[in-house]
C-alpha cells in the first residue's frame, strides 16, 4: 500500500505487510482430456465438460460392457463396449474434468452414392428396390361375413434379406361361405387357434429356416418378440458365425393395438402379409430405407384452445400452433425415455395486471404412470407472453447449433440460453413476436405422422389394393389370391396400388378350388390416448393426464414399450414432421382438451372423433365431441370451463429421432467396415460416413479458444484417416497430447466373427503399421497391447484398447505426484495396482523383453506383464522420431502445462501499455510459476528474459511485447546401469 493511502490523524508508526511470494493459482485440475466416441446416451457432438463419474452417468449413462443381445431392435444396441465411456471412468477415478464428445451417425454434405459406407443410417436389404427382401407387414383382423368389410391393423414388420421368403401357414376356408375360425385369408395366411398365428420364413431354395407359432401376450412363451429374431446384427455375415446367422429380423410390433382391437376372450384372428416397398409417383420409395444422418426428436406442434365455431373443429386442420418441445442434441434415447407433460393450465386471474394465462411444463420418464409420475424437470408458472420473465422460451431456452462444415465450427441460433438438461423450445413465430391472443393456452397437440390406411378386395382371379377413398386403384394386377411361384403382390409405398411381385423363388401354394372373397380396411397403428379419467384406478380423477397413454392397456400400470415403435422416424424419403398430401403419410389423431366430455359429476372421457385408434365407432366423427357439441367447452361455450373443472393436464411424446447408425453393426464405428478398414492412409469423407462423423468429433474440440483440454483420444478407433486427423488437431492446438490406438493390434468381435486367436493381433503387425506411417509428432502417443478390465458396475470382464488404461495413468500420476512426472513404471503406471482407474486383470499379449524393445524403438509404449509385479505401463515416449526432450510424454505434458499457464498470464496484460511496468507485472507472475514448478521437480533450470533486448523499440512501435522463456526440463530415469563387482577377500572398499 502506498504511503499516500495511509490516513494520518495522530502520531504513530504505521506498518504494512506486502506479500510478493504468492504463486499464481494454477488451473491444471480444471483441464482434462477430450474423449470422443459412443456412449449410452447424451448430447451428440456437443463438447460437454464433466467433473465426476456420477455426473457422467447422469448425462451419458453407464459404460456398456458389450455382449448384450436380446431385443436389440426394441431395447437398443448394447452388443459392443462403449470404450469412450470407460476412458472417461478411468480418468475421472483420479482426476477431472473430462470433455465428452458423443458421436452419432452423420455424413459429409459432399457425400455421394447410396452405399452403406457413404451414407449414415441403414437400408434393408441393401439391394435394388422392388425385388425380394425388405420390409413385410403382418396385418391382423377378426372373422366376419364373407362379403363384409373387415377392419385390420398392422401388427408387426419383418425385415427380410434378399434371399428370404415369408408367408403365413395353416388351413384355408375351402368351400366355406363365411370366414371360419380356422380360415386362411390371403397369401397363405394362417390361424392355428383363436389366439395365435404361425409364420414360416424360408431361404431362396424354399427350405424352411423358421416356423413359429406366436401371439401378442408378453407373459406367454410364444410372445412374438420371444420366438422371432429381434437382433438385426444376426443378419450381418461379417460378425455373426454361419451357425447363428439369420435371414431376417423382427422390427416393429404393435402389441397394444392388437390387444385393444382384439381383446380376450377373442374370436379367431386372421392375417395377411404384404410387402411395404414400391414406387411413389414414379420415384422409388422403400419403407425399409433409413439412410440419413442423425435426427433430433420433438413433439408435434402444441396447440391452443379452439376459437370456434365448434361445428368446424378439426385438431390437425384448424388448430392454432404455439410451439414445439425439442430434445437437446439427443436422438432416439430421448423419444424412447422421455415424454412432455403439461398441467395447471390456467386462464388469467387478473386481465388488467397479467392478461396471459399460465401453465406448468414437466419432463417425465416415458415408463412412469400418472399414479406415480417420475418428474425429471419441472417449470412452473410459464407463459407465452414474450415480455414476461416467465416466457417459456426464456425459462427453458431456445438455443440450438448448426455445424459449419466449411469453417469446422458450430454456429449458434436462438435468443435464450438453454436451462434444461433435456429440452429446448421452438416457438411459433407469431407467438415469439407477441402476435397471438393473450388468452391462448396449451390445450393439446397435433398428431404425429402415420402411414395412410388402405382397403383391399379379393375376387375370383384378382387381388387389389384400394385407395383410402375406397375406389379401386387404377393399376389392377391380375395376381391370384394365393401365391404361385414367382408371382404375387407387393403393396406400393403409396399404399394405394399393387405393384411388382415378391420376386422369384416364392413357395408354391395350392389355393384349392374355392376362392375367398374379402373386403378389408387396413390401418396403421396410432398413439394410444387416455379415454377416461378413471383409467388406471387413480385415487383422484383430476390427477389424470389426458393425451398420450403409455401403459399396456387402459387399466394397466405396466409400461408399454411399443410406444418406441410408434414414435420412430419415418424413412427419409418422407416428411419427418409435416406430412404432405402427396405422400403415403398423414397426421395421426392429435389431442385437445376441447374434446373432453363430462361423464357424471367427476369422471371425464375423451371423445376424439378422429376415426383412428381405439375409439368406439359411434364416436368416429371428424371433429369429435366438440364438433358434435357434446364436449365440456362446446356445451359451455367457454374454454375456461374444462380448466375450472381441473381437467387441465395432458401428455405428449417426442418423435422422429434417429441415431444415424447401421443397425446391423454391433459397433457402428468399427474399423473394418464403418471407418474404412486398415492400410488406407486417408479414406475420403465422401466414402465413409462414420469416418466423417468421427472426424467431426475431433473438429468440434479443435479450437483452443472454445474448448480447454490437454489430452485428446478416440478409444478403439484405429484407422489412419482418423488417428492422423486427431494428432494433427492436437499439434495445431499446440496444447494437447493425442493418445491414439494402433492398427495391427487386437480386434473386437464387432470387427469380424473370427476366433479370439485370429483377432489378437501381434507386435510384428503393429510395429509394421507404425513404421509404414513414418510418424514424427511430439503431440501424439500410443500404447500396446489391449488390456482386460473388470466393469465395476456389472462385474463383467471387458477388453478395452490401451488408450483407456493410458488415460487412467495420466490422471492417477498427476493425482499422486505432478502432471510432469512420467505416467509409467511401477510407481505411477502400475495397472495391477489401480493406476488405470479401473481394475486391470490381463493383457492380450504378454510381451517378452525383445518385444518391448521392438515396440519402444518405434515409439510404441509397451504395457508389460511381470510375474511378480503385475501389469505395468513400461514406456513414456511420444511419437516424435527426432531425438529431443520432447520425445518423452512427461516433457511434452510439462510444456503443454506451462504454455497454458503463461498464456493465461499473458492474456491479462493484453492492451496494457507496452512499458517496463507492464513487463514487470508479467515477470512478477511468470517467475513464481516457474520457480514453483522447479521446486516440484518439473524443471532443472529456467530463465525468463523480457527487456529491451527482446522487446526492442521497433517491436514496441509494432505493439508487440516479446519475451523468451528458457527451460531445462527434468528428465525421467528410464535406464539404470548398475555394475556389480565381485572382489577378492582381501580387497578394501575404501580403495
Amino acid at each position: 500500500m502506498s504511503v499516500d493511502r495511509f490516513r494520518f490523524v495522530s502520531p504513530g508508526v504505521f506498518i504494512n505487510e506486502i506479500d510478493q511470494s504468492q504463486v499464481p493459482q494454477e488451473s491444471s485440475l480444471a483441464t482434462g482430456p477430450a474423449i470422443i466416441g459412443r456412449t449410452a446416451h447424451g448430447p451428440a457432438f456437443v463438447p460437454t465438460t464433466i467433473g465426476s463419474f456420477d455426473e457422467f452417468v447422469q448425462i451419458f449413462g453407464n459404460p456398456i460392457p458389450g455382449g448384450g443381445s436380446g431385443d436389440v431392435w426394441r431395447d437398443g444396441n448394447r452388443s459392443a463396449p462403449t470404450y469412450a465411456a470407460y476412458a472417461a471412468q478411468a480418468y475421472l477415478a483420479n482426476s477431472g474434468p473430462v470433455t465428452m464428445v458423443r458421436l452419432l451417425g452423420d455424413e459429409s454434405p459432399n457425400a455421394s452414392g447410396t452405399s452403406v459406407i457413404s451414407k449414415a443410417g441403414w437400408k434393408y436389404p441393401n439391394v435394388a428396390q422392388n425385388t425380394a427382401g425388405g420390409p413385410y407387414g403382418l396385418f391382423m383382423f377378426q372373422s366376419g361375413a364373407a362379403e363384409a368389410t373387415l377392419e385390420g391393423f398392422l401388427a408387426a414388420v419383418f425385415y427380410l434379406s434378399s434371399s428370404a421368403n415369408i408367408n403365413l401357414v395353416g388351413s384355408r376356408p375351402e368351400g366355406a361361405s363365411s370366414i371360419a375360425a380356422n380360415a386362411t385369408v390371403l397369401n397363405s395366411v394362417t390361424v392355428n387357434s383363436a389366439e395365435e398365428l404361425k409364420v414360416r420364413i424360408m431361404n431362396a431354395a424354399n427350405t424352411t429356416q423358421v416356423e413359429s407359432t406366436f401371439n401378442f401376450d408378453k407373459t406367454s412363451s410364444r410372445y412374438i418378440r420371444k420366438v422371432f429374431n429381434t437382433n438385426p446384427q444376426l443378419v450381418n455375415a461379417e460378425i455373426t458365425p454361419a451357425a447363428n446367422r439369420e435371414l431376417y429380423f423382427l422390427g416393429e410390433t404393435f402389441d397394444r393395438t392388437i390387444n385393444d382391437k382384439f381383446p380376450l376372450p377373442a374370436t379367431a384372428k386372421y392375417g395377411v402379409i404384404l410387402g411395404l416397398s414400391g414406387n411413389l409417383a414414379g420415384v422409388r420409395a422403400n419403407l425399409g430405407s433409413f439412410q440419413t444422418t442423425y435426427k433430433i426428436p420433438q413433439t408435434p406442434p402444441i396447440i391452443a384452445q379452439d376459437p370456434g365455431p365448434a361445428a368446424s373443429f378439426d385438431i390437425n386442420a384448424s388448430s392454432r400452433e404455439l410451439f414445439s418441445v425439442v430434445a437437446r442434441d439427443e436422438a432416439e434415447w430421448a423419444q424412447a425415455h422421455l415424454k412432455i407433460a403439461f398441467k395447471d393450465i390456467k386462464p388469467s386471474m387478473n386481465a388488467s395486471y397479467e392478461p396471459y394465462g399460465s401453465f406448468t411444463l414437466q419432463v417425465r420418464r416415458m415408463d412412469d404412470t400418472d399414479n406415480n409420475p417420475a418428474v425429471l424437470e419441472e417449470y412452473n408458472n410459464l407463459s407465452i407472453n414474450p415480455n414476461s420473465p416467465n416466457y417459456i422460451a426464456r425459462r427453458i431456452g431456445d438455443q440450438y447449433s448448426s455445424w459449419d462444415n466449411t469453417n469446422k465450427k458450430f454456429r449458434f441460433y436462438g435468443e435464450y440460453p438453454n436451462q434444461s438438461r433435456y429440452i429446448r423450445m421452438e416457438m411459433d413465430p407469431n407467438v415469439a413476436r407477441g402476435a397471438v391472443g393473450k388468452d391462448w393456452l396449451p390445450f393439446g397437440f397435433k398428431g404425429i405422422p402415420k402411414y395412410r390406411g388402405f382397403n383391399i378386395v379379393s375376387g375370383s382371379t384378382t387381388f387389389k389394393v384400394l385407395s383410402d377413398s375406397g375406389s379401386i386403384a387404377a393399376v389392377a394386377q391380375a395376381s391370384t389370391l394365393c401365391v404361385a411361384a414367382g408371382s404375387g403382390s407387393v403393396m406400393s409405398a403409396s399404399m394405394n396400388e399393387v405393384v411388382g411381385d415378391f420376386g422369384a423363388g416364392r413357395p408354391v401354394v395350392d389355393c384349392g378350388p374355392s376362392v375367398l372373397k374379402l373386403t378389408a380396411s387396413l390401418q396403421f397403428p396410432v398413439l394410444p390416448l387416455r379415454l377416461s379419467s378413471s383409467d388406471g384406478g387413480l385415487s383422484l380423477d383430476k390427477d389424470a393426464y389426458f393425451g398420450l397413454q403409455t401403459t399396456t392397456s387402459r387399466t394397466s400400470l405396466v409400461p408399454d414399450d411399443t410406444i418406441i415403435d410408434l414414435v420412430r422416424m419415418r424413412p427419409p424419403s418422407l416428411q419427418r414432421l409435416e406430412p404432405t398430401s402427396t405422400e403415403p403419410q398423414e397426421r395421426g389423431p392429435g389431442f385437445s382438451l376441447d374434446n373432453l366430455v363430462l361423464n357424471g359429476a367427476q369422471d371425464a372421457a375423451y371423445h376424439s372423433g378422429s376415426g383412428f385408434g381405439y375409439i368406439e365407432a359411434s364416436l368416429k366423427t371428424l371433429g369429435g365431441a366438440r364438433r358434435a357439441g357434446t364436449s365440456i367447452t362446446a356445451a359451455s361455450s367457454s374454454y375456461e370451463e374444462v380448466l375450472n373443472l381441473d381437467y387441465n393436464r395432458f401428455v405428449v411424446p417426442m418423435a422422429g429421432g434417429f441415431d444415424g447408425f447401421d443397425i446391423e453393426e454391433a459397433d457402428p464405428f468399427n474399423n473394418t467396415r464403418a471407418l474404412g478398414g486398415e492400410n488406407t492412409a486417408n479414406p475420403s469423407v465422401n466414402d465413409y460416413a462414420m469416418l466423417y462423423s468421427a472426424k467431426k468429433g475431433v473438429d468440434v474440440v479443435s479450437d483452443p479458444d472454445q474448448v480447454d483440454i490437454n489430452l485428446m483420444t478416440a478409444p478403439g478407433m484405429t484407422v489412419r484417416g482418423l488417428t492422423n486427423h486427431l494428432i494433427n488437431a492436437c499439434e495445431a492446438r499446440a496444447d494437447a497430447l493425442g493418445v491414439i490406438d494402433l492398427e495391427g493390434g487386437f480386434k473386437s468381435m464387432a470387427e469380424n466373427s473370427s476366433a479370439f486367436s485370429a483377432r489378437a493381433g501381434t507386435v510384428t503387425a503393429t510395429v509394421a503399421q507404425v513404421k509404414a506411417r513414418a510418424l514424427n509428432n511430439s503431440y501424439g502417443a500410443c500404447y500396446y497391447p489391449w488390456v482386460q478390465i473388470r466393469d465395476t458396475l456389472t462385474g463383467q470382464t471387458v477388453w478395452v484398447p490401451p488408450s483407456v488404461a493410458a488415460l487412467g495413468t495420466y490422471a492417477s500420476s498427476q493425482a499422486v505426484s505432478e502432471l510432469w512426472f512420467a505416467p509409467a513404471g511401477f510407481n505411477r503406471g502400475g495397472l495391477s495396482q489401480g493406476a488405470a482407474g479401473l481394475p486391470v486383470s490381463n493383457v492380450v499379449d504378454r510381451l517378452t523383453s525383445k518385444q518391448r524393445d521392438q515396440l519402444y524403438e518405434r515409439n510404441i509404449n509397451p504395457i508389460a506383464s511381470f510375474p511378480a509385479e503385475g501389469i505395468v505401463v513400461f514406456g513414456q515416449k511420444t511419437l516424435q522420431a527426432t531425438p529431443s526432450a520432447l520425445d518423452r510424454i512427461n516433457v511434452r505434458r510439462l510444456l503443454i502445462f506451462l504454455k497454458k499457464q503463461i498464456s493465461r498470464i499473458s492474456t491479462r496484460i493484453l492492451f496494457d501499455p507496452n512499458i517496463q511496468v507492464t513487463w514487470d507485472r508479467f515477470l512478477g507472475q511468470v517467475n513464481p510459476l516457474l520457480r514453483s514448478v522447479k521446486n516440484r521437480y518439473g524443471l532443472a533450470e529456467y530463465r525468463v528474459i523480457l527487456d529491451t533486448t527482446t522487446t526492442t523499440p521497433e517491436l514496441v512501435d509494432r505493439n508487440i511485447m516479446y519475451a523468451k522463456v528458457l527451460l531445462k526440463p527434468t528428465r525421467a530415469i528410464e535406464f539404470i546401469a548398475l555394475d556389480f563387482v565381485v572382489t577378492r577377500t582381501g580387497a578394501s572398499f575404501d580403495d
